[in-house]
């Protein structure tokens, strides 16, 4: 099987659209498919050339880059007001679209629009300022990058700039070898990525109280509800609007992941010019919220020095940095448990040419046992649990964790109180 059919199969798309923007007889689209978006191939119409298979993100990849020295980093706060108002945390890709915009540095950026998740998410060309504040906050979700691919390959002489996750990230740079083009034009921002999440988190949150009127928008983490780092707030087309605790999407995150994201290991966004996140190192930060910033590479230096005035900047580490996001533990860590899985994937490694930087510390004597695939198939029954729509079973489990976690603060009162 030489296309994107084989990725389907095995559960390891990303929804990223990028297949279908390589494909040069146009026989790729998306339809919505246990709660997120996957390619359908017009087989009558494929002519299995296997580049949308060759650009794939979620099937594998390699990373090109290899860190031989810590990169410049830094904690950084836009200065401008409302654009640190409206931003998840510190207003980074906002304030430096705009400024690298507004300067001709570039032609245009792509971004999502939209906080409405009826349909497909996808970045769109953005060249007006003033609709940037539409663009702000994380979206936790899938967004199609077909458009901006599609634009890079077929405009060869515009400089554009990309904003995205690990996996769009490396279908871009597929895309783009894949076309004998270098990656001179673009830009790429990159998103540090916790997982991303299906729709299934969307129709749950719809579903968890019988509201008085239909969402009109979701903000998956909001300053407005309780400051950085923000929580969820639902609005609704008659007006209203509610606030929902952030912890209302952590506790079923479980439930509504992509398949592919448990074998992931690039949080940080190796492959960007310059990759992007919150700024939990505790040093530097906001109440307001900051970022944590990688430097990259020569583009990326040389847009951020170009950009640096828009910000309030200091000097942060790369160790810091990765240890803010949990990438250091030696056990019982995340991306130890995604490099575990992907060996336990379907007997083989999904995976490969991964290099130092980005292994967990004592992943090259990791080997998977019987309980690592146990684990591996917990973890599957509860997604499989939020693609079918099992919000009774997601609810109940929500119930019995909100009772633990009040049960533990209950302890640990009584602890506290019985020692004083």
């Amino acid at each position: 099987m030489r296309n994107i059919d084989r990725t389907t199969e095995d559960g390891l798309c990303t929804s990223c659209g990028i297949c279908a923007a390589v494909c040069p007889v146009s026989c790729i689209c998306f339809e919505r498919r246990n709660e997120t978006y996957l390619p359908v191939i017009n087989h009558d119409k494929c002519i299995q050339c296997g580049k949308c298979l060759r650009t794939c993100p979620g099937y594998a990849y390699t990373y090109d880059t290899k860190i031989e020295k810590e990169p410049l980093c830094f904690s950084v706060q836009a200065k401008d007001k409302k654009i640190l108002k409206h931003a998840s945390s510190g207003g980074v890709v906002t304030a430096m679209v705009r400024k690298l915009l507004r300067d001709g540095q570039y032609h245009t950026a792509f971004l999502v629009l939209d906080y409405d998740y009826e349909n497909q998410l996808e970045t769109k060309p953005i060249c007006e300022e003033e609709i940037l504040q539409r663009t702000q906050q994380s979206r936790y979700i899938p967004v199609s990058q077909e458009k901006a691919v599609r634009f890079i390959l077929e405009n060869p002489d515009k400089r554009v700039i990309f904003v995205g996750t690990g996996c769009a990230v490396h279908g871009l740079c597929n895309a783009l070898k894949e076309a004998g083009r270098s990656r001179e034009q673009v830009l790429i921002l990159g998103l540090f990525c916790d997982q991303t999440m299906t729709y299934s988190i969307y129709e749950y949150l719809k579903r968890l109280k019988s509201w008085n009127s239909p969402v009109k928008a979701l903000h998956f983490r909001d300053k407005r509800a309780g400051g950085w780092p923000g929580n969820i707030r639902m609005e609704f087309q008659n007006g209203t609007h509610v606030h929902l605790p952030a912890n209302e999407r952590m506790i079923v995150k479980a439930f509504c992941k992509q398949k592919r994201c448990l074998y992931c290991m690039d949080k940080l966004n190796v492959e960007a010019d310059l990759s992007v996140g919150d700024n939990y190192t505790k040093k530097d930060d906001s109440a307001e919220g900051s970022s944590s910033l990688i430097v990259r590479t020569a583009a990326g230096q040389k847009s951020w020095e170009h950009c640096q005035d828009e910000f309030f900047m200091f000097h942060a580490e790369y160790s810091d940095i990765k240890s803010s996001q949990h990438l250091d533990k030696k056990f019982e860590n995340q991306w130890m448990n995604n490099l575990v899985f992907a060996d336990a994937h379907n007997g083989r490694q999904v995976e490969y040419g991964i290099p130092c930087d980005l292994k967990p510390s004592g992943a090259t004597d990791c080997k998977v046992g019987r309980k690592d695939r146990e684990r591996l198939k917990k973890q599957l029954r509860k997604q499989r649990l939020g693609e079918s729509r099992s919000y009774g079973c997601i609810r109940r489990y929500r119930a019995i964790k909100l009772a633990r976690m009040g049960l533990g603060k209950l302890l640990i009162g009584l602890h506290l109180y019985k020692k004083s």
